[in-house]
């Protein structure tokens, strides 16, 4: 096996458990609103599904959706979990009064 493959497969299994690790964080924020709890942990069931198309022959939905999806999860979770680290914002209440 070259060792090209071998550095893909690699970063692949990175990227994947990276996007796990960052949906997981998200969805235990628990004082964001249950939609964007949830939303990075449903691109990413939407990504790793596009992705197992290809299982099924239709490698033109995977090629078209699968990485842009991964990606949308990585970056959606990354914004949040910054706007918890970096507390509320200006007018922001999350008591909710």
């Amino acid at each position: 096996m070259p060792l090209t493959l071998v550095v893909l497969a690699l970063w692949a299994l990175a990227f994947l458990t990276f996007n796990t690790v960052v949906a997981v964080r998200v969805w235990r924020l628990t004082h964001l609103p249950r939609w964007r709890r949830v939303l990075p942990a449903l691109l990413f069931g939407a990504a790793l599904a596009a992705s197992l198309s290809r299982a099924t022959g239709t490698t033109v939905v995977a090629e078209t959706l699968a990485f842009p999806l991964a990606t949308a999860t990585a970056l959606v979770g990354m914004v949040e979990i910054r706007r918890d680290r970096t507390g509320p914002a200006r007018g922001e209440n999350l008591a909710g009064g």
